[in-house]
């Protein structure tokens, strides 16, 4: 018992230096979750930050700094890896940056985990970035998937086949891989490689939020002159005629007009200088997506994140971020 309480130490130390009551409460809990997570992790620090270490390698840190947090996996492969689950959120090729008021989900600090541990499975064999193509046959080779799971992509196609895989949802799906897999990361890869490949599934559609999108452009302009623009100009990024209360529960209306159809929503969350995220839905849309503007601080000015998901099909998808780099563009040019 002694030794594990010396082990905990340093990030009881760590936590205890943070002085943002919200931020260390929000740590706290991430490193909580961190240990049920990684029972038999040790917990260290390392590059000045907590971590959580697995037969000596570190599978996950975190961290705060004067306005925002970070989770770090410890790995270059990862985060891009990830990249369509964390849209919206400000990354770089070793973590993920959030609000202290804002904790990253449970669900997708396990896909984190999830994802260093199998990385570290294969030997440092990184399941690579979209860089060329999003579909995971192409991002994640056959040696990889093989010595990970001992099929090929191949091999596995034929024998979800086989058993079946094509009548199931992906709930299902994700099930029959558990089976023969005991990682979720390679569970989840699995099944979206078996949807992408038989149909059931496009680029760029994901089980939770259906099809989604993210544009993103930097500034020249600071953060707050940006939350100024974005509040009281929306008819410069909504579109003209465009009015915009920001109140959580408000509607907005951009008026119908030649070549572009009117669009309506409903403000759900709105974070001064830092995130507004509302309800989207032209006239020609069923049900509304989700649109959310997220504000980051750059070394030469301000990024502004647009993320829609809830999308209706891939077509809107390819639409709107056509239409979010447009907008993005002039306004990067005024």
């Amino acid at each position: 018992m002694a030794t594990k309480s010396r082990e905990q130490q340093p990030i009881d130390a760590y936590l205890a230096s943070v002085k943002d009551p919200v931020a260390r409460k929000t740590l706290g809990a991430l490193r909580l979750q961190l240990r049920k997570l990684l029972p038999g992790a040790t917990e260290t620090i390392s590059y000045r930050m907590p971590a959580f270490k697995v037969d000596g390698e570190v599978v996950a840190g975190f961290a705060f700094f004067k306005s925002h947090c970070g989770y770090y996996p410890f790995s270059g492969g990862v985060v891009p890896a990830l990249k369509s689950e964390l849209e919206g959120y400000s990354t770089s090729k070793s973590g993920v940056t959030f609000q202290p008021d804002e904790p990253l989900p449970a669900k997708l600090v396990k896909r984190l985990v999830q994802a260093r541990l199998a990385e570290i499975a294969t030997g440092g064999k990184k399941p690579a970035a979209a860089s060329k193509s999003a579909l995971i046959t192409a991002r994640v080779t056959d040696s990889a998937v093989k010595d990970a799971t001992g099929r090929d992509w191949k091999t596995w196609m034929r024998a979800l086949d086989a058993a079946g895989a094509a009548e199931l949802n992906h709930k299902q799906l994700v099930a029959l891989v558990a089976r023969e897999v005991e990682s979720g990361w390679w569970q989840q890869s699995i099944a979206v490689a078996y949807e992408q490949a038989r149909g059931k599934r496009v680029v760029g559609e994901t089980a939770t939020t259906g099809f989604q999108v993210g544009v993103v452009r930097t500034l020249p302009m600071t953060v707050p002159a940006l939350w100024d623009l974005v509040s009281k100009q929306a008819e410069r990024w909504l579109g003209p005629g465009a009015t915009l209360k920001l109140e959580p529960g408000k509607g907005y209306e951009v008026p119908k007009r030649r070549g572009a159809p009117g669009v309506r929503g409903e403000l759900r969350v709105v974070k001064p200088e830092q995130r507004l995220r509302m309800t989207w839905q032209p006239d020609d849309w069923k049900k509304p997506a989700t649109l959310q503007l997220t504000l980051v601080p750059k070394a030469r000015g301000a990024s502004l994140h647009v993320h829609m998901e809830k999308l209706p099909d891939a077509k809107a998808r390819e639409a709107m971020r056509e239409h979010w780099s447009k907008v993005l563009e002039k306004l990067a040019k005024a």
